[in-house]
């Protein structure tokens, strides 16, 4: 992830003294311009997230699987990254920035930007009560499909079952 430096609000916190239904409320309420980054080892390796605020609202994500070589972006890397605010291992750095370098973020990077940005009292219904293994599991098998089909087995799917090398 390609993040400007900014003026440090927090850094290396664990992500289990982070209530993220409470913080990110807070954050909004402060019209909090800047970033949450988090970073953790899961099923697929290192895996890193960003939510983007601008003015109290998030207006951007990205989450990437470095293990997978698979990054999301904007409203398909939400999920993913409200869920890793619950993992049970991570540090979690909050990153000040101008609202102008927001914007040159969001330029620079366009397809992290959120449909609909995330208002305060949004926050909450985003961040689920426990977290979901399965995300994750989804883009290992997105990425990692069935092993190629043998030569036998290639065989018989074209009706050619029983012919030998010769």
């Amino acid at each position: 992830m390609n993040l400007p430096l900014g003026v440090s609000r927090f850094l290396a916190k664990n992500v289990k003294s982070f209530d993220p239904k409470r913080e990110l409320e807070e954050l909004s309420t402060a019209s909090f311009s800047g970033y949450l980054i988090e970073s953790s080892f899961g099923g697929l390796g290192v895996e890193e997230s960003a939510l983007l605020f601008r003015n109290g609202q998030a207006i951007g994500a990205v989450y990437e699987y470095y293990g997978a070589h698979h990054t999301l972006s904007g409203d398909g890397a939400l999920p993913h990254v409200m869920n890793a605010f619950l993992s049970a291992e991570g540090v979690l750095d909050g990153i000040d920035l101008s609202a102008q370098q927001v914007d040159l973020v969001v330029a620079f990077n366009a397809s992290l930007k959120l449909s609909t940005p995330i208002s305060k009292g949004m926050f909450k219904s985003l961040v689920k009560d426990r977290f979901d293994a399965s995300l994750g599991q989804s883009i290992a098998i997105a990425r990692n499909p069935a092993q190629p089909a043998s030569k036998e087995s290639l065989f018989k799917k074209f009706g050619l079952a029983g012919i030998e090398n010769h």
